[in-house]
């Protein structure tokens, strides 16, 4: 009889499902990537782009690549730091990566350039990965290779959202450094939450005072 093997990483499972529908929707209907982009001058009154714009893609290729970056890191990371904080770490890399993409666009004036893809979050997930694999002091080589590879390439390709890239990592390995150092310094479960979900929260309040500013 065959045993059937539990799937590790279903949140990851979702989260790729759902980038491949809206991919096929905006093959459909173009306009929806128009309304669910991150686009700087909507991005105060039209908060959700924040969330909505992980879930498009310029292409073939960049979901591919993308998706399969997803796979490979939410295989690690999502039974590593459990269902809720993946997603909760996802969402808010994706958030804080067009964050970054507003404040650069704020100060240099690119208002009229839009952003697509899940790279801001994916970078989270870096993020999050290199703090996790030097806390148990695995080998992280191959993970700084792929990682600086990533980075030189957001910088050197044009049309490529290198502020998305690193706001994302930036918070990914923070948070994930936040979220070990609580763990570690409060044995209540109690008070272990609310200080976790309180660093979580961060990431929207500082997302929010950048647009105000």
């Amino acid at each position: 009889m065959a045993v059937r093997r539990r799937n590790p990483a279903p949140a990851t499972t979702v989260l790729i499902v759902a980038c491949g529908i809206m991919a096929l929707v905006e093959r459909l209907q173009p306009q929806v990537g128009v309304e669910l982009m991150f686009y700087p001058p909507l991005a105060q009154v039209q908060p959700y782009r924040f969330i909505t714009s992980a879930f498009l893609h310029s292409g073939f290729w960049h979901l591919v690549l993308n998706m399969y970056a997803l796979w490979l890191l939410g295989r690690v990371l999502e039974p590593a730091l459990g269902r809720v904080r993946y997603l909760a770490l996802y969402f808010l890399s994706a958030i804080a990566g067009n964050a970054a993409v507003y404040g650069v666009a704020n100060l240099t004036g690119g208002w009229n350039v839009g952003a697509v893809g899940a790279s801001g979050a994916i970078f989270g997930l870096f993020g999050a990965l290199v703090i996790l694999s030097r806390k148990v002091d695995a080998n992280i080589s191959g993970i700084f290779t792929i990682l600086g590879v990533n980075l030189v390439y957001s910088f050197v390709v044009p049309g490529i959202s290198w502020e998305s890239h690193v706001g994302g990592l930036i918070v990914g390995a923070l948070l994930t450094w936040a979220w070990i150092s609580i763990r570690e310094s409060f044995p209540a479960r109690r008070k272990r939450t609310v200080l976790e979900v309180a660093a979580g929260l961060l990431v929207p309040v500082l997302t929010a005072l950048v647009l105000w500013i």
